[in-house]
């Protein structure tokens, strides 16, 4: 079975890596000239930026990126960040979400004592292993006809699941008493880093599993740039075929069309491109089809990112920063490990920082990077800043190729049909589909979770 595979990003290569180990002959198309796609990598002298994701969750036993390493039979070099993200308040409070249950429960007791906190909590975990559970064990999500949902329906313990798609997270925060000012940002501020969207706007079974993440946050040795280089090697070692600086120009029915236009045939073509850009690409009927499903979905979120490297030895490697400030609300700064040479000299931290920006808006650099640099100066101990570079939803568009420079896929939102998500399977034989605008598609934690439910439809 000969595979083409259109982008290397997250799912593009998990679903290579995956169509390798079913035997097939797999080309994979890329048009950057690295691995990676949103969580590719750029270098600046002795300086390794993280582009765009800067975290890795979801590697634990059951959970997509931890199921993938379980396949190939190990996993890149990982570095637990603990606590996994800390979260500047507007009021003031600083809090740190910790791995350990008491530990988080008491750092959620000293700044909120009057809230009770452990009943919310422990739901959330406990449906998040119950979400990643039901993933591992029903193959057929999204849901395309009604028969994939009778596994779901025949087992109680999935079946209970069920009631959490039609309560807001915000719902259930009322009825735990939870809806205090102070703590309802919290909560936002993490829905909105991996569910893009605030407890009004999310069903409480997608916030449980946004809420868990800060929960267990890896980094990476070497960035993502560490974790590219693992996963070409992987690639290497099973004979996928990789195609770097390699621009699609068109899918066609039965293979794709590239930039010098030279025409390759492939008995199945899996598609790791947002849903507004494989309309663009296509041609004919799936023109048609897959124009349709773009309407539908107008757009989502651009992203404002700046980068630098300072000297620094700042040991908690994640911050959302909430400002108080009518243009940009909070955000989210990350510092390569602390004596990871890989990434900056001794002595030195390489640092990302990224915010929420409506990605067809004019932009100006220079008040959005002075907001957030002066507000970070203020916060974080850091001399010496070098390579300071700042990028946009049209700098994405460029190098990623992505539709308008939309990230962060597209959010499941309460009210949601979860039979209207697009599914990797598409109306057309032997077309499929990956990437953060299919259903599950958060971060690279999503993107797996996609690849590993078509891989399962393939098998």
């Amino acid at each position: 079975m000969k595979t083409i595979i259109v982008g290397a990003g997250g799912g593009g290569i998990a679903s290579a890596l995956l169509s390798a180990k079913r035997g097939d002959e797999v080309h994979l198309y890329e048009s950057h000239s690295a691995l990676g796609g949103c969580a590719s990598w750029f270098k600046r002298s002795s300086y390794v930026f993280d582009a765009g994701a800067t975290t890795l969750s979801g590697v634990g036993v059951g959970e997509p990126l931890g199921e993938l390493f379980e396949i190939l039979g190990h996993s890149p070099s990982l570095y637990p960040s603990d606590p996994g993200i800390v979260f500047h308040l507007n009021s003031g409070k600083v809090v740190h979400y910790y791995r350990d249950f008491e530990k988080w429960m008491k750092e959620l007791h000293m700044h909120f004592p009057h809230l009770n906190h452990r009943p919310f909590w422990n739901d959330i975990y406990s449906i998040n292993k119950k979400s990643w559970s039901l993933l591992r064990n029903v193959r057929t999500f999204p849901f395309t006809k009604l028969s994939d949902v009778l596994p779901v329906l025949k087992n109680p313990q999935f079946s209970s699941l069920i009631p959490f798609l039609g309560l807001s997270t915000e719902h259930m925060l009322k009825k735990y008493g939870l809806f205090d000012q102070d703590f309802v940002e919290l909560v936002n501020g993490i829905l909105l880093i991996s569910a893009q969207a605030p407890s009004d706007k999310i069903p409480f079974i997608v916030g449980a599993m946004a809420l868990s993440y800060p929960r267990e946050t890896y980094a990476i040795y070497g960035g993502m740039k560490g974790l590219m280089d693992f996963f070409q090697l992987e690639l290497n070692k099973l004979g996928v075929h990789l195609h770097l600086k390699s621009k699609v120009k068109t899918i066609l029915n039965k293979g794709i069309e590239l930039s010098d236009h030279e025409r390759i045939s492939a008995d199945r073509l899996i598609v790791n491109l947002p849903v507004w850009n494989l309309s663009e690409l296509s041609e004919g009927s799936l023109k048609k089809v897959f124009s349709k499903e773009s309407q539908k979905r107008p757009g989502s979120w651009g992203a404002f990112t700046i980068y630098f490297g300072a000297k620094s030895n700042v040991n908690n490697l994640y911050h959302q920063i909430h400002l108080n400030h009518p243009v940009i609300k909070n955000y989210f700064v990350s510092f390569s490990i602390p004596g990871d040479e890989l990434r900056a000299p001794r002595g030195y931290q390489a640092v990302s920082i990224s915010t929420h920006v409506y990605a067809e808006e004019e932009i100006s650099r220079e008040m959005i990077s002075k907001i957030i640099m002066d507000d970070f100066i203020k916060r974080f101990q850091v001399e010496d800043i070098k390579f300071l570079t700042t990028g946009t939803p049209k700098t994405f568009e460029r190098y990623t190729g992505r539709k308008n420079g939309f990230v962060g896929g597209l959010p499941f939102l309460y009210g949601t049909n979860p039979q209207s998500l697009l599914s990797p399977v598409t109306k057309f034989k032997d077309i499929y589909r990956v990437g953060d605008t299919v259903f599950p598609g958060q971060g690279l934690c999503g993107v797996v979770a996609g690849a590993l439910q078509l891989h399962y439809r393939l098998i």
